[in-house]
């Protein structure tokens, strides 16, 4: 499936739509989707997806490819699915999720992964702070957190140091959600958690954002 095969939109009256026009109508409430493997191409010479292999590409732009293996891909920690989070997480838009679906093995969040993805060495910053951006425009919780990390997406962040997600995160949050505890790190902060990490981007990002540094 390409931009190009969705139908359009109405855009008057809607910002969004107008900003972002290839996305289907989300369901009202947030589901946990199923757990799954990665789909791969069965003449794969590699052990991981590839959205820049031709092969990899019809996988992901099936429309039969289901949003529980979208999200296994965005589980591999890898350069070419991290620096594509927004292609991925585009095509789970566009399949009617709501912005705050998770996936069954992590209980992440698109944001969450969003978050992720913006590590240095692994990720791209600039995508993930555009595509952060769109889920934040489209209705993303800031405040969910992983039922297994009890982490939010500011934690996220600040573990894997990219203060330019820290800042877009702040920017729509209310001030006390950057002293936000997280009980898997001993209750400590993203400013805890960033300096335990020796994450010293996110240290500084979150103590010029107003973390009490107590």
């Amino acid at each position: 499936m390409t931009i190009e095969d969705l139908p359009d939109f109405p855009l008057e009256g809607n910002p969004l739509f107008g900003r972002y026009p290839f996305i289907f109508s989300a369901s009202d409430t947030p589901v946990i989707f199923s757990i799954s493997a990665a789909p791969m191409p069965s003449d794969c010479e590699f052990s991981f997806f590839d959205p820049n292999d031709a092969s990899c590409q019809e996988i992901l732009f099936d429309p039969k490819t289901s949003v529980s293996e979208l999200f296994a891909i965005l589980r591999q920690w890898v350069p070419q699915v991290q620096q594509n989070i927004d292609i991925i997480g585009n095509e789970i838009l566009k399949r009617g999720c709501n912005v705050n679906d998770r996936d069954g093995l992590t209980d992440m969040t698109l944001l969450h992964y969003t978050c992720k993805s913006g590590a240095h060495g692994i990720g791209d910053v600039e995508t993930a702070v555009k595509f952060a951006t769109q889920l934040i425009d489209l209705g993303a919780d800031i405040s969910l957190r992983s039922r297994w990390t009890n982490m939010n997406a500011l934690h996220y962040a600040a573990y894997f140091d990219v203060p330019e997600l820290i800042r877009v995160i702040l920017k729509t949050s209310k001030p006390k959600d950057v002293d936000a505890t997280c009980s898997d790190f001993n209750f400590g902060t993203a400013l805890h958690i960033a300096a335990y990490n020796l994450c010293a981007g996110a240290v500084k990002c979150l103590l010029e954002q107003g973390a009490n540094p107590a």
